[in-house]
């Protein structure tokens, strides 16, 4: 058997498991697609993930802008995938949210810059999910989606409050947010969890491609490499 080596640089622990679920999906008898994290990476001795987030992938970006293609060779790997929530698109480019650009856009704006280049490097992919990847999982969800007006959402990267969402599934356990206002948040430790979380996407992936956009862009991409 083959392995392809995918390497990831993501926000957190979280993601890592659901990329891994994605690949496997999209393995083969002949195939086997492994993803390398690099950010974060795997503690030796604790067999943990250190805390990331989308600050520590753009301080990665900067501090491996000219190394790019030089790690992918090293690893023997045949893509990069940068993944980061656009959630936080406002926070770190609020000047392009500004100007009436999509979250995603302005997140790879921001990139972009880190990089120091005008579009994704070679054998680099930018994975931005809208919100963020719990979005897929939810799209994975048979129940549809209603908005305010009770008409069911087609396009999930339209949801900007995902984590309420899972939570009334009943299914996704949650924890009191930072402050009253904050309401309940998903409880996401341990972040292993996730493991199954990514059986429940690829169980229904076909529909929640149709729902995500980024999510069916990731998917080809990995589709492509078999």
């Amino acid at each position: 058997m083959a392995e392809i080596i995918l390497l990831l640089v993501c926000e957190g622990e979280t993601d890592i498991y659901i990329f891994q679920a994605l690949s496997s999906h999209f393995s083969s008898p002949e195939k086997m697609l492994t993803v390398i994290s690099l950010a974060p990476q795997l503690d030796a001795t604790s067999s943990t993930y250190p805390s990331h987030g989308f600050s520590y992938v753009l301080k990665w970006c900067v501090a491996n802008h000219r190394t790019i293609q030089m790690l992918i060779d090293f690893r023997g790997a045949s893509t990069l995938f940068l993944q980061m929530d656009t959630d936080i698109a406002r926070q770190v480019n609020s000047g392009c949210i500004d100007k009436g650009y999509s979250a995603r856009h302005c997140c790879q704006e921001k990139l972009n810059e880190k990089l120091g280049v005008s579009e994704e490097p070679n054998r680099c992919h930018y994975i931005l999910p809208t919100q963020n990847t719990e979005t897929w999982i939810l799209a994975s969800h048979e129940q549809p989606e209603l908005d305010g007006n009770l008409a069911i959402i087609n396009n999930y990267e339209l949801i900007d409050d995902t984590e309420k969402r899972l939570i009334a599934l009943g299914c996704y356990p949650s924890r009191k947010g930072k402050s009253n206002k904050a309401g309940r948040k998903l409880d996401k430790k341990p972040a292993t969890k996730y493991k199954e979380y990514g059986k429940q996407l690829t169980g229904n992936l076909a529909l929640a491609r149709q729902r995500c956009a980024e999510l069916d862009r990731l998917c080809n991409f990995l589709a492509a490499t078999i």
